[in-house]
């Protein structure tokens, strides 16, 4: 959440970070933190560092120009989901319109997260055959592009597309926050209640590279860097035919599926979420902001804090790297990494962790 200053009233709080000051504390669904000054929720005053401090949320300052960013919480559960109940969701389509995530209330809802810059752009034809296969049954998809370059960067892949379901823009990476996506492509499940069945998690529909024009290169023919590429992707445990089997069990068995999560399980399968975390994404949040002003310089800066605070969200990474030189998977030098040299360091098993059943 971006604030200009730390003079703000209950309702932008509930708007910005989902949490709800009521005289019982800080609320969001059915979980509630004691507050030592609680709001009866009409207050004009919201004291911003001590909840923050309470909900171990990131406040960070940027001195040049005195604006702050408040990160998501990460005390409570320690995990980036604090309850199963679906945070609120209001994001634009293409066209500049606002969705709601709760308009969908009565339905069966998979939540696609994607970006311009992933190869799983091109599994947005497959979400649209997907979703209109299933939506008879009572699945709606929506997919949402993690684009700091805002709808002109997602524009051409959701035009390609032509999806039937509604496709959102990301531009500020919303779903990390609220959901705890850190690498796409990643899906989650919500309910007819509002309530999420199975958390952030890889979602591929197909083998990028099987698919691709270079599919039918041989080894040897390729550039070297997408050798290297090929090389560390072999090494992921990635099962291509498992997730739209378990969406169409979904849709067949409801509630009764057997890859349905109950709200404990979804909660211990997100995303860890410590203080650093909640920290690197008040600074993604930070450099989106001087990006999105023209200060470039000053982004480069926040989203190598982000980095470096929490190395494993692809996300940030993958997203600023692109923004410095597209494509490329060689060290970025405002950053001083890149896709190859992180992958490797940091394993290639992790990059998509095996999905769960």
């Amino acid at each position: 959440m971006i604030l200009t200053s730390l003079d703000i009233d209950a309702d932008m709080f509930l708007q910005g970070t989902g949490w709800a000051l009521k005289p019982q504390g800080a609320c969001k669904g059915e979980v509630c933190v004691p507050l030592l000054n609680s709001s009866d929720g009409d207050s004009a005053d919201v004291d911003i560092v001590s909840i923050a401090e309470r909900l171990g949320m990131g406040l960070v300052k940027d001195e040049r120009v005195d604006v702050w960013a408040l990160g998501p919480e990460s005390t409570i559960t320690g995990r980036s989901l604090t309850t199963a109940v679906a945070p609120e969701l209001e994001l634009p389509q293409l066209n500049g319109t606002l969705f709601r995530l709760d308009s969908l209330l009565g339905q069966k809802t998979v939540l696609v997260a994607w970006a311009s810059w992933c190869g799983c752009r091109e599994d947005l034809r497959l979400w649209r055959e997907l979703r209109d296969e299933l939506h008879p049954s009572g699945v709606e998809v929506v997919t949402v592009a993690l684009d700091t370059g805002g709808a002109e960067a997602a524009r051409p892949w959701i035009e390609k597309a032509a999806p039937s379901h509604p496709a959102l823009i990301d531009r500020t990476h919303i779903l990390g926050a609220r959901f705890g996506v850190t690498n796409v492509p990643n899906a989650m499940w919500v309910d007819e209640q509002g309530v999420i069945v199975r958390p952030a998690e890889p979602a591929w529909l197909e083998n990028p590279h099987e698919s691709s024009e270079v599919a039918a290169q041989s080894l040897d023919e390729m550039p070297a860097d997408h050798r290297a590429v090929r090389s560390e992707i072999a090494k992921m445990r990635i099962d291509y035919a498992l997730y739209p089997a378990m969406v169409r069990d979904w849709a067949a068995h409801g509630a009764t599926s057997r890859y349905v999560l109950d709200p404990d399980q979804v909660i211990e399968r997100s995303q860890p979420r410590s203080a650093n975390e909640s920290l690197a994404a008040a600074h993604f949040e930070l450099g989106e902001y001087f990006h999105r002003q023209g200060d470039h310089g000053a982004s480069i800066d926040h989203w190598r804090a982000a980095h470096r605070l929490q190395p494993t969200n692809w996300t940030y990474k993958r997203q600023a790297w692109n923004l410095e030189e597209p494509d490329s998977v060689r060290t970025v030098e405002a950053y001083g990494s890149g896709w190859l040299d992180d992958v490797r360091a940091l394993g290639a098993e992790s990059y998509f962790p095996p999905l769960r059943p």
